[in-house]
């Protein structure tokens, strides 16, 4: 709101170029881009008084913009990158990008010069000024870059030599940051840049950073990106690395008179002593630590912090965690929990290989409970849609970009450049349970015949195909894998793709409940059972129901029994297992078992009904898994060390 605008007058740039570009020992103009010198014949002139060869000169040049520049917010307005300029170069400048000739030039002034460049990744005309001259526009463009990066979708990408791009970080193309870089630290800042931002912000109110503190550029896009800054320029200072002060951690709900318990990851950088952590709020007294005290050496290494939650009272529990100390500015940590005296189910206690104990809490009115134990069977899948993205508007927030993308123009994402890879990433997909199916549409870029797409899975590849001039659907399988798996297609540099649609459908298993034997069973008045006859190292549910009070089933609980001690290293049964390349084939098995993968912490990582008597399974990583066979309510183990 505080811009100029354009002409002569009063609040006009003319004016404030009499301010901002005047030497007042010379009353001359001070001239970046030329060494003729124009006078300002007083505050308030009009273009005449300069004389037809004086003009305004948007450094950032105005067509690279995409939005209206008559529009009285329109940062090509802003004066810190409005320069008076000698009209014949600013012609000859044109829409060039800065960059260094490096043929001969079209144009030399003596300060200003035009001509080719070559870089990786822009080849054309491009504007060089004179030496004195280069760290006071690269610094320019590091302030529009910075002030203006909501300005992502505006920037006009179809010109090549627009050195922005459409995203909020880091805005300027490889090339340009080098360039820019390469020019902010050969050229310091002069008492000129000082001068004139005091001046431009006691018109508009805003000033450049990169003026007031140079380091700045270095900690944003130079050689200490992965560094904290601070204004005093101590990069050793203490701070807690994780939590975030003023996170909040939300317990979700818990049953009155339960328990509920909790681990967070507490890391601190630099630090100059321990930790004090201190419980305050309005319900401080139902939370507790298992210890108050972090040493130095637990802080820096890491140390998994243990929260125990009693519920107290009904209703919305919070406090509010301080950690102090060793230096850091305290942080707080903001806690959350529901406590309910709703009917609920609660988690079993004294779990053992064969048996279990169901716990539930009372619902009023209920005469007595009924207890069903159950498990899950496998009777085939349906082809369930996770993510489908066709890119009409814009990449999804949800979505992660490298390199170079953009789909401004085609309603498609465009990856890649001459000289620069593009890669884009899915967000978190739940491929812990079921096969899937990846589709990609896709084709190449103009003339980049051969272009090939490749396609990876948590890092590991799926497949690389070669695109066409016309749009083609791709596919391919993929295996179970995480809960948090993502999916990733890049390009290389100088073959470019256009991605137009991307889907991943799941089979997921279409799963039915089985109760044991003996089960649904009906107790009295009481909130516990012992179940008892089953098989080790498998996984049952229970829910219960009240009894005579018309209440509903209450929520579901998990069990996973604990691993006997006659589980074979190598075979159940006569079901054995031979390792592979990237996971295990397991051998013997019968038409229409289930077969369950789980890690060494009971979660299960994949479900199979199997259909033949081999079946090859790909696994996350190295380590230790155990395999459940399930057949007719009987359970054989493995236990598998890949």
């Amino acid at each position: 709101t505080h811009y100029l605008d354009y002409g002569s007058g009063a609040g006009k740039t003319w004016e404030g170029f009499y301010y901002t570009d005047r030497n007042t020992a010379t009353n001359a103009v001070i001239d970046m881009y030329s060494d003729s010198l124009r006078y300002f014949p007083n505050p308030n002139p009009s273009f005449v008084a300069f004389g037809s060869a004086v003009e305004i000169e948007h450094s950032v040049p105005k067509s690279w913009w995409g939005c209206d520049i008559t529009h009285p917010d329109c940062p090509a307005k802003d004066l810190n990158h409005l320069f008076p300029a000698d009209g014949t170069t600013n012609m000859s400048k044109n829409d060039n990008p800065p960059g260094v000739v490096s043929g001969t030039p079209t144009k030399n002034n003596g300060v200003s010069k035009i001509g080719p460049a070559v870089y990786d990744g822009y080849v054309g005309a491009v504007f060089e000024p004179a030496n004195q001259y280069k760290g006071d526009f690269a610094r320019a463009y590091f302030y529009m870059a910075t002030a203006y990066e909501h300005y992502a979708r505006k920037w006009d990408t179809t010109k090549p030599e627009n050195m922005m791009m459409n995203n909020t970080y880091p805005v300027l193309k490889p090339w340009a940051v080098q360039l820019l870089l390469q020019w902010h630290r050969q050229d310091p800042v002069s008492s000129k840049e000082v001068t004139r931002n005091d001046v431009v912000y006691g018109i508009q109110k805003n000033r450049n950073p990169f003026i007031d503190h140079p380091e700045l550029v270095e900690y944003i896009w130079g050689d200490k990106t992965t560094i904290p800054y601070r204004l005093d320029g101590n990069i050793y200072f203490p701070y807690l690395k994780r939590p975030n002060n003023n996170d909040t951690l939300n317990l979700g709900k818990v049953s009155y008179s339960q328990v509920k318990d909790t681990t967070i990851n507490l890391q601190a950088m630099n630090l100059t002593g321990d930790l004090t952590l201190l419980w305050g709020g309005t319900n401080a007294s139902n939370f507790s630590l298992d210890k108050t005290i972090i040493t130095k050496a637990e802080a820096l290494a890491g140390y998994s912090l243990h929260i125990h939650y009693t519920a107290v009272g009904v209703g919305t529990q919070s406090a509010i965690l301080t950690i102090s100390g060793g230096g850091i500015t305290t942080v707080s940590l903001r806690l959350k929990v529901v406590s309910t005296d709703e009917f609920t189910a609660l988690s079993a206690t004294n779990t053992a290989t064969s048996s279990f104990v169901a716990n539930w809490t009372s619902s009023g009115g209920a005469t007595g409970y009924t207890l069903n134990v159950f498990t899950y069977q496998n009777t085939g899948t349906t082809p369930t849609t996770l993510l489908e993205e066709d890119f009409n508007l814009s990449l999804p927030n949800n979505w992660l970009k490298e390199g170079y993308t953009d789909n401004t123009l085609y309603s498609n994402i465009k990856m890649g450049t001459a000289s620069t890879y593009g890669k884009i990433t899915t967000p978190a997909l739940d491929l812990s349970t079921a096969t899937s199916t990846l589709t990609v549409r896709a084709k190449q870029f103009n003339n980049d015949t051969g272009s090939k797409l490749t396609a990876t899975l948590d890092n590991n590849p799926l497949a690389v195909w070669t695109t066409a001039v016309g749009n083609q659907d791709f596919t391919v399988d993929m295996p179970v894998s995480t809960s948090i798996s993502k999916v990733a297609l890049s390009c290389i540099a100088n073959k470019r793709v256009y991605v137009d649609y991307v889907k991943v459908v799941a089979q997921i298993p279409i799963l039915n409940t089985v109760s044991i034997g003996g089960y649904p069973k009906s107790f009295g008045d009481v909130f516990a059972a012992s179940v008892t006859g089953l098989q080790s190292n498998s996984t049952y549910y229970y829910t219960i129901t009240p009894i005579g009070n018309g209440a509903l089933s209450s929520n579901q609980i998990q069990v996973l029994t604990k691993i006997g001690t006659a589980v074979s290293q190598n075979s159940a049964g006569n079901v054995t297992w031979t390792t592979s390349q990237h996971g295990i084939t397991v051998h013997n098995l019968s038409a229409g078992c289930t077969l369950v993968v789980r890690d060494m912490m009971g979660r299960t990582i994949q479900t199979f009904n199997t259909k033949n008597t081999e079946l090859a399974l790909l696994l996350p990583s190295k380590g230790m898994y155990i395999i459940s066979v399930q057949q007719n309510q009987q359970t054989r183990t493995l236990k598998i060390l890949y």
